[in-house]
């Protein structure tokens, strides 16, 4: 497993893994614009953590790093149907 630093946030794509204080994430979306974005991350199904984490720039680069060659496929919108029985 080979990692890559993520220096610049531009870089980052949903369809990529990324290795964050030891737990596989996919890059979700950015919240807010310029000097104040915030970069949210979701983990990947059977890591120890559960929920989303936000990384501001400077933590993103300190922190967060690219794996090369994973791949995972965005998540697509699930619709749930309830059947009633008579």
């Amino acid at each position: 497993m080979e990692l890559k630093p993520v220096f610049d946030p531009k870089t980052l794509n949903q369809s990529k893994i990324y290795l964050i204080d030891c737990v596989q994430y996919r890059y979700v979306r950015t919240d807010g614009s310029g000097k104040n974005s915030k970069y949210v991350f979701a983990p990947l199904p059977n890591q120890r953590k559960t929920s989303e984490i936000f990384l501001n720039s400077t933590k993103l680069w300190i922190r967060c790093q690219e794996v090369e060659g994973m791949t995972c496929e965005p998540l697509k919108e699930q619709t749930v149907v309830q059947m009633g029985l008579l």
